[in-house]
This record gives structure tokens, C-alpha cells and sequence, in this order.
């Protein structure tokens, strides 16, 4: 071994007296190479285990505002389900969950304040957001997998609504406002309260399904990479558009 801690050799063969050292330099086997991706996910199995074993704890909050007949509700979701129904009121009321995952009651006191629930605006227009932790650089997904918000809104029949989700899935029953729904990874139920009184319905899946049954009561369905499917009404009045980039649609008629 010389000074800089590199292994030699020097050749004894007797026809190269003198023969200049030979440097050998240690390598790892390639088994070893091999077994780094294994270690790596060793790791991640250590971590997401240490999230399975917290418990699911939840808190509940009420919000109600003024909303007309034709008026627009527009709801910007990141991570959580949400359920929308119609009903005969000029108000939005509105059940937010509180979903966190910590391994104490106290522990999840401190996770619900992380997540904000804002409500704006009334009668023509109003704004529903659920924010988060600002993101950060090196660590942009921490603590989301852990929280979440479920919302059960009930709106005017009549009036319009548009949602904004990144990872949840959304199911609307009993509106005949236009709707325009955009998820990014999620299931979409979409009922359809006058299948007569639709102008048109836009549905896609980048990578899924899109299922249907407003035609005669036949259930119509595909399944892969761009699904879609589209229906016009020139005497119709309700427009309905969906775009899932990972996941399914399903429209269907009264029930």
C-alpha cells in the first residue's frame, strides 16, 4: 500500500526486473451495484411504513353562504373527495372534512391547522378553496400525503358550477347548470337529472374509462389511453364537460 492508500503490486516475473508498480484500484461488485435500487426502496418501505402505522383522525366544519338561481360556484380542490348535490335553496352549504394522519390526537390538532378552507363571495358568484402548506423546493410533496379535505356541498339545482381537483374523486347529483369539471387523478359521477333538456356533454380520460348510459338506457363504455365521448342537443339547455387525465367518467340518467 503506498502513501495514498491505493493497493500495488509489483510484477516478480524474472524476465521484468524492476517492473513499474502495478496499481490496483478496489471496485464494487456488481452485485453490490445491483442491490443499491433494493436499498433505496428499502428505504421508502421504512418511511410509507411509518405512515400506515399513524392513525386517521378527522375534524368537521360547516360554512353556508348566499348563492341565486344561475349563479356559478367554483370549486378549487387539491387532495380529497367531493360530493355535490342539487337542491331548492338560494344558498351553497357546505361540510368540510378534515382528514390528517398522525400517530396522536394532539399530534393531528396541529396537522388540521395546516389546511385552510376559504369560502368568498355570494348571491351571483362564490369561491370555495381548500389550501395548503406552500410547497417546497427540495421536499414538495411533505406532509400532503397526509392531509386531505372531503367536501359535501349542497348548491341551487339551477345554478352553474365549476371544479378544479388534483387528486380526488367527485360525484354530482341533481344539477342542470352547466358544469365543467377538470380532475386530475380521480373517478368522475356525473347524473344527469333530464337527459331531454341536455345541449351537450364533452367527456375525456387521458389514461382510463368513460362510461355512459343516456342513450335509450344502454350502457356505453371504453377503457385505455384518450377515451371519450361526446352528445349534442340543439334543443337542449345543460352543458357538461369533463377532463380526467388519470381515471373514469361515468354519466348516467335519472335514477
Amino acid at each position: 500500500m503506498n502513501n495514498s492508500g491505493e493497493l500495488t503490486r509489483t510484477a516478480l516475473h524474472p524476465a521484468l526486473p524492476g517492473s513499474l508498480p502495478i496499481v490496483v484500484r478496489p471496485c464494487l461488485p456488481s452485485s453490490c451495484v445491483l442491490l443499491r435500487p433494493v436499498l433505496y426502496l428499502c428505504v421508502l418501505g421504512v418511511l410509507c411504513g411509518s405512515y400506515a402505522r399513524a392513525d386517521e383522525f378527522t375534524q368537521t366544519s360547516t360554512y353556508s353562504t348566499r348563492l341565486f338561481s344561475f349563479g356559478t360556484l367554483v370549486v378549487d380542490a387539491r387532495m380529497g373527495d367531493l360530493h355535490i348535490e342539487g337542491w331548492d335553496e338560494p344558498r351553497v352549504e357546505i361540510e368540510a372534512e378534515k382528514t390528517v394522519r398522525a400517530g396522536s390526537e394532539a399530534k393531528a390538532r396541529q396537522l388540521y391547522g395546516l389546511i385552510k378552507v376559504e369560502l368568498e363571495g355570494k348571491d351571483k358568484e362564490v369561491r370555495l378553496r381548500a389550501l395548503y402548506p406552500p410547497r417546497r423546493l427540495w421536499r414538495p410533496f411533505r406532509d400532503e400525503s397526509r392531509l386531505s379535505v372531503n367536501f359535501r356541498i349542497k348548491m341551487p339545482y339551477d345554478a352553474n358550477l365549476r371544479i378544479k381537483c388534483v387528486d380526488g374523486d367527485v360525484r354530482i347529483s341533481g344539477i342542470v347548470g352547466r358544469e365543467e369539471l377538470r380532475v386530475n387523478y380521480g373517478d368522475v359521477e356525473v347524473n344527469v337529472p333530464d337527459v331531454y333538456r341536455l345541449r351537450s356533454l364533452s367527456a375525456h380520460a387521458w389514461l382510463g374509462y368513460v362510461e355512459n348510459d343516456l342513450h335509450g338506457g344502454i350502457a356505453q363504455d371504453s377503457a385505455g389511453m384518450r377515451q371519450g365521448v361526446s352528445f349534442f342537443n340543439s334543443t337542449g339547455q345543460q352543458d357538461i364537460v369533463v377532463r380526467v387525465r388519470m381515471g373514469g367518467v361515468w354519466v348516467y340518467g335519472p335514477e
